[in-house]
């Protein structure tokens, strides 16, 4: 039944008027980009990323030119069999150029490889009678089955009622080579995205993955490779170009069709909207494993080629300072092996400035404020869809972010005991075989998610500076307080005697307490009661940033297990840190400067760690300090 009417539609197509036809398929490419779904958010991404000068007005008209343009081909596709001779035959037209080549490469009895592109009216190359060889040959064409039976036979029937003999991808390859090998034409689309077995190159300075067939069968055929471009002129009318390709031993055919097509479009001011614009061209790869497409092979293409950041990534980071500063390993690995991706960091916006001087992303979303309109506010921050969207954090909260995005591809860490369903790619430790998980660091933990996914580069470990900094000899960080957990505080007269001790050994020694305005009470119960003369009480006073700089000037840092001792650890700052009910296996400071941990003597409880234990500690650790620290 569907095969009838899908007949009887072309069979009513081929006797409307060409105007009233293109004033339909105009007026649908309208429509179709005023109504969302995913090949308009397609289409629209496709034109964002290759004309990133364009405003957003300009690209909407081409992308319903182009949808006008598409339904076109499809018209045409399911009318050309029931067209009169005479139309036929003009859908085709001919340069003199053009007809001499022809003309020529018809002498020559070579096989002939015909690569054409996606565009509108290809399909005029089966319906013109000119575009045939010589005698006793015939034209063949590969074709890739359309998913609708119905629309596939007829599309199929359609083109064998020119005199072309078609092969599927599916199973005709090796007929499609026989047909060549015979002295035969075959026509051959090649701009298709091929996958993971397909050939990675630059595209619109973007990477795609595109089909070796046409140099596979060039070279075993020894079959001549033509580029042939039917530019549309009019509704249902086209004008043929075409050139030989040069092959030489450095030059391959995928590669130098490719090259022609994109200087069409890169020529064309309308960036060549005839093209099939809506179809998947960068979607590279389609396993988990690889969605990040930093697969080695990668490197190959990517080595010694600029390459602009277009394909967008937006990462997630976490909610807290300590694990802002641990994910930022892992980020820089997957930045490393991205240099096509722009990333788009979302973040607090009190990390914002801090994370920017660390080169993290080209562009920041700032959370908004807790509140009931919170995710419109935050839907109103993404202005375009991202490619993929990588999540640190652990919460629906952050699940909901990465579907209000707009992207397709989500992934992020899924723990045993957790569902996180509105992800798209979920990390399991456990069923990846990683059993003692809860023993790993959690950058390191971070880092096998993002291995899972396809990262190759490795982890650096290396602290980094903001810039030069002089550490003071006698200057001590003190961070006192632990904003949100309580159990993780040193008692406030733990570090008064701790400060009068280090005093009373040597009075060189000068104090900064650091911390958030929620720290305040506790600096300021320390600073009135020490007998110290020099600290200063910079709790709540300090941005990110300055906190930053604080910390970096410091020749050693002393505090509980907080996001400060995480940063003082990163920039190269010497840190002691008291560890009571956190595992500090899994959340000590990552980078390479020195590190004293101090455990607890009692399980989960910071209260049992004594003042002579951290003297002790950072006497032993730090080799200069042990002549500093001896009473005087």
């Amino acid at each position: 039944m569907m095969a009838i009417l899908i007949k009887f539609m072309g069979m009513a197509l081929s006797c409307l008027p060409y105007s009233i036809l293109s004033s339909v398929t105009n007026w649908i490419g309208a429509i179709f980009i005023v109504i969302p779904s995913k090949r308009k958010k397609l289409l629209l991404s496709n034109l964002r990323y290759a004309f990133p000068d364009w405003n957003e007005k300009r690209r909407r008209e081409i992308a319903s030119v182009s949808a006008s343009r598409m339904l076109e081909m499809g018209l045409f596709s399911l009318s050309y069999q029931y067209l009169p001779k005479y139309k036929k035959r003009h859908s085709l037209n001919f340069s003199r150029e053009t007809e001499i080549k022809l003309k020529s490469l018809k002498k020559t009895n070579k096989p002939l490889l015909i690569l054409l592109p996606h565009v509108c009216l290809f399909e005029t190359i089966a319906t013109s009678p000119l575009f045939r060889p010589s005698q006793g040959c015939k034209l063949g064409a590969i074709y890739r089955p359309n998913r609708n039976p119905a629309i596939d036979q007829q599309v199929k029937q359609a083109r064998e009622s020119t005199g072309l003999v078609v092969f599927s991808r599916k199973d005709g390859i090796l007929k499609a080579k026989k047909h060549l090998s015979e002295g035969n034409w075959l026509i051959l689309l090649f701009d298709q995205n091929a996958g993971d077995s397909g050939t990675l190159d630059l595209f619109l300075n973007r990477i795609i993955s595109y089909t070796s067939l046409p140099d596979s069968l060039s070279r075993n055929t020894n079959a001549l490779p033509v580029f042939v471009f039917p530019k549309r002129k009019s509704f249902f009318k086209a004008e043929l170009f075409m050139e030989e390709l040069v092959v030489g031993s450095d030059k391959f055919v995928s590669s130098l069709v490719h090259k022609k097509l994109e200087s069409l479009i890169k020529e064309d001011p309308n960036g060549l909207p005839e093209w099939l614009w809506s179809h998947g061209k960068w979607k590279v790869h389609s396993r988990v494993e690889s969605r990040y497409r930093m697969l080695v092979k990668r490197k190959h293409v990517l080595k010694n080629k600029k390459v602009e950041r277009r394909t967008k990534f937006f990462i997630r980071m976490p909610n807290w300072l300590g694990d802002v500063i641990m994910a930022i390993p892992v980020l820089l690995a997957i930045r490393k092996g991205r240099p096509d991706v722009s990333f788009t960091i979302v973040c607090k916006s009190e990390y914002t400035d801090l994370l920017k001087k660390f080169d993290l992303g080209e562009e920041f979303i700032n959370l908004p404020p807790k509140s009931f309109m919170y995710f419109w506010e935050f839907h109103k921050k993404t202005r375009y869809p991202p490619d993929n969207y990588l999540l640190f954090t652990n919460s629906v909260r952050g699940d909901m972010e990465a579907i209000i995005s707009g992207a397709e591809q989500r992934f992020g860490l899924r723990l045993p005991g957790r569902s996180r369903p509105l992800l798209s790619h979920a990390f399991n430790p456990v069923e990846s075989g990683i059993i003692k998980y809860s023993n790993l660091h959690q950058t390191r933990l971070w880092e096998q998610m993002a291995r899972h996914f396809g990262l190759h580069e490795s982890i650096e470990e290396k602290p980094t500076s903001l810039h030069p900094i002089h550490r003071k000899k006698h200057k001590i960080g003190i961070v006192a307080g632990s904003s949100n957990t309580p159990e993780k505080r040193w008692a406030v007269v733990n570090w008064i005697s701790l400060l009068d001790r280090i005093s009373i050994r040597n009075s060189k020694f000068e104090f900064s307490l650091l911390g958030t305005r929620k720290d305040c009470m506790i600096t300021s119960l320390i600073s009135s009661k020490t007998i110290s003369s020099k600290i200063h009480n910079l709790a709540g006073k300090t941005t990110l940033c300055e906190l930053a700089s604080e910390l970096a000037s410091c020749s050693l840092v002393i505090g509980n297990d907080t996001g400060s001792m995480h940063l003082a650890n990163m920039l190269g700052t010497p840190v002691a840190v008291l560890f009571g009910p956190t595992n500090s296996t899994k959340t000590k400071p990552f980078f390479s400067s020195p590190l004293i941990s101090i455990e607890s003597k009692k399980t989960n409880d910071i209260e049992s760690i004594e003042v002579s234990q951290i003297i002790e500690a950072v006497s032993s650790y730090i080799p200069h300090y042990k002549n500093e620290f001896k009473l005087n």
